[in-house]
């Protein structure tokens, strides 16, 4: 029997959208391909996992928001995942106005977020003195997860509901749609591709690659919390006993897909920022390990789903930029959402009550 949908891509995204698409319209219609090229080797694999509600991008901070909120009312789904919870201190550009973003973290997130004169929070982490008339999130709700753990879970669960889970590689995705696998062309109703650093090799999509890259060190800062600085972009959380997370925004631009390998030059980086912001009297030490991965970004709208010119019915769900983690669970719901309709030409029945983005969306798809 054919599948009505066809899922490329085994990462956080595409699973999480698989197991969506089961809990509306039935595993049965549903195929997931991991792709045999991608497994161990993609942005899941690398991601840190941090999570939190707050964003400077006002619908990246209502996905985040909602993300982390399904996470904290479903027990089951904080264990498999791995959710382990810590403050958040994200310290903010001077001309960054979060009052919205407050608002919005209020209603979802009722009581975690506070807005607190950034030499304030500095202090009390032991860090470098900020600049002056600058502030940071504080957020009591936040931490980080395991995304391959999270992958994993929703692999196991769309299974259970019925998705067919290959593990061959698609060759290619054409119109009608449909896809190619081992020289036997399969054809869809809707075809979402969501193969991360791999989406636009078969599909014309408007997405760049970038590595990213962070290392594990050897240095107590057990209050560190998850930490993100927008004037460095450094970002971080404490590891452990003993350690800590931390990494930098990358430039690599254009890096291949699939590569996992260690930049050096990106340690030394690392270490200078890391000295001016968390006030190191000297160097870094070397990291205990390292971890690298190649995911695409968008340049606007991060994780979402986009519909593709001229080729009816094939949809990308990809742009993450290693950095889906936090708002992949909301970004699904909404995907899911206007999959269904594009599949059956009918609004979706949710088994589970879906936040208020996924009905704005599933209102949208309908008009």
């Amino acid at each position: 029997m054919r599948a009505p949908v066809a899922v490329i891509g085994g990462g956080l995204a595409g699973s999480l959208l698989a197991l969506r698409l089961a809990e509306q319209i039935g595993g049965p219609r549903i195929e997931l391909y991991l792709g045999a090229a991608t497994r161990g080797r993609d942005a899941t694999v690398a991601s840190g996992g941090l999570v939190r509600g707050f964003e400077t991008n006002l619908d990246e901070c209502r996905l985040a928001a909602e993300s982390l909120a399904e996470l904290r009312r479903d027990p089951a789904l904080a264990h498999a995942s791995g959710y382990q919870e810590s403050p958040s201190y994200y310290f903010l550009r001077p001309e960054v106005d979060p009052e919205r973003q407050l608002a919005l973290l209020d209603g979802a997130l009722s009581g975690s977020a506070r807005l607190v004169p950034a030499g304030q929070v500095a202090r009390a982490l032991g860090l470098a003195p900020r600049p002056e008339g600058t502030f940071a999130v504080v957020e009591q709700y936040a931490g980080h997860i395991r995304p391959d753990a999270l992958r994993h879970h929703a692999v196991i669960r769309a299974t259970a509901l019925g998705v067919r889970v290959r593990q061959e590689a698609v060759a290619s995705v054409t119109a009608g749609p449909a896809v190619t696998v081992g020289g036997i062309v399969r054809h869809h109703d809707v075809v979402v591709v969501a193969a991360g650093a791999w989406t636009s090799a078969l599909i014309p999509v408007s997405l760049r690659t970038r590595r990213i890259q962070y290392g594990v060190y050897p240095l107590a800062r057990p209050d560190l919390g998850c930490l993100v600085d927008d004037l460095s972009t450094l970002y971080g959380r404490s590891y452990g006993v003993g350690s800590v997370l931390l990494g930098i925004a990358t430039s690599a631009w254009g890096a291949a897909p699939g590569s996992d390998r260690p930049d050096p030059a990106y340690v030394d980086r690392v270490s200078e920022v890391a000295r001016a912001v968390l006030g190191l009297d000297g160097r870094l030490p070397s990291p205990r390990w390292s971890a690298a991965g190649v995911d695409c970004f968008a340049d606007e709208g991060g994780l979402r789903l986009r519909a593709i010119d001229n080729m009816p019915g094939v949809f990308s769900f990809a742009g993450g930029a290693g950095s889906a983690a936090k708002s992949v669970l909301a970004s699904s719901r909404l995907a899911a959402a206007t999959v269904c309709v594009a599949a059956s030409g009918q609004p979706p029945q949710m088994s589970t009550p879906p936040g208020p983005v996924c009905r704005e969306l599933g209102d949208q798809a309908s008009r």
